[in-house]
């Protein structure tokens, strides 16, 4: 009996300094209790927004991937490189923590070319946005992640320029020489713009117009024309260049106003009235046009008048090329002999 009492009493003071302990917790305990932890654990609603894809953002690189594998401090290094010509564009570094709904990293510290560029206090919902713009140079920057989290979490980054957007160009049917508006956004003062595999001649930039002059070695017909700004091109526009036309030759070397004569090349209007023919600057009736040929009424003039300067405009376009006749009296034909 004395031995049963003892193992009660026994029981009693185990199970009274259980209970003495849970309501009065030692001084290690209670520190433990009240400190804050070392990292905020990420709430289980949370998730990474979904990504929606920006009409005028376009993607110039994507980082590797960054996995954690384990809970443990860990460095990762990766590179951003720009082309010749991106170090002008706009520049974003977008970085996700937790991206498709991966766990995320805890904490970190984000290098660029060996300077702080951002921790985890600088994310908003997960998400890094910084403006890079003016700050990379052309060639390779390195960027180094360090960070903590547990098992399976991910960082991504990618790297991201505004999309070059061309809405209308002014006119659309042009010649060599004209002065044009190519209007749109996200232009810059660096802004290049080719027509066909011409490059044109930037009077003016603004980041909604450009103002240009075709160059005048373009070729005719249907040309794209394109905006690069930073090695990012926008979406090609196509203007019709009209072509200027090329004399060759004429088929008399010599003859008084009135007479008809015919004009050799090329590229003219198949429609008389498109070719204008000038003698030293004096117009002379068309009166039948091809492709290759022109005849035309030599225009009332002084004479006689020795070399005397053919120049054909089609459709508002100046020839490439001359040719010259004498007005006089005599008419001579152009059989290769010369006049004596």
């Amino acid at each position: 009996m004395t031995r049963a009492r003892s193992n009660q009493t026994a029981l009693a003071t185990i199970m009274s300094l259980a209970v003495v302990s849970a309501i009065a917790p030692g001084p290690a305990s209670a520190q433990l209790k009240q400190a804050p932890p070392a990292v905020a654990p990420r709430p289980a609603t949370q998730s990474t927004p979904a990504a929606k894809p920006a009409d005028d953002i376009i993607a110039l690189q994507t980082g590797k991937p960054i996995v954690s594998k384990g809970r443990t401090w860990q460095s990762f290094t990766d590179y951003i490189h720009l082309n010749q010509g991106q170090d002008q564009a706009p520049l974003t570094l977008t970085i996700l923590n937790g991206p498709d709904n991966a766990p995320a990293f805890e904490q970190c510290r984000i290098t660029l070319a060996g300077r702080d560029l951002a921790t985890m206090k600088d994310f908003k919902n997960r998400a890094l946005n910084v403006d890079l713009t003016g700050v990379l140079g052309v060639g390779d920057t390195q960027l180094i992640v360090q960070a903590v989290g547990p098992a399976g979490a991910a960082m991504s980054w990618k790297l991201t320029s505004k999309k070059i957007v061309v809405t209308s160009v002014d006119p659309t049917t042009i010649s060599p020489g004209d002065k044009i508006k190519v209007n749109g956004k996200n232009f810059t003062a660096k802004a290049l713009v080719s027509i066909g595999q011409k490059w044109c001649k930037v009077t003016q930039a603004k980041e909604t117009q450009l103002q240009v002059t075709v160059p005048d070695d373009v070729e005719s017909g249907k040309q794209n024309l394109i905006v690069t700004v930073g090695g990012v091109k926008s979406a090609p526009i196509p203007v019709s260049v009209k072509g200027a036309p090329q004399v060759s030759g004429i088929d008399t070397i010599s003859a008084p106003p009135g007479q008809q004569v015919t004009i050799s090349g090329k590229g003219f209007s198949t429609k008389a009235a498109d070719n204008i023919v000038t003698f030293n600057g004096t117009p002379g009736t068309v009166v039948s046009a091809s492709a290759t040929s022109l005849t035309v009424v030599i225009p009332e003039i002084a004479y006689p008048q020795w070399n005397v300067q053919i120049k054909v405009k089609t459709n508002g376009v100046e020839s490439k090329g001359d040719t010259t006749i004498n007005v006089q009296q005599r008419v001579i034909p152009n059989d290769g002999v010369p006049e004596s």
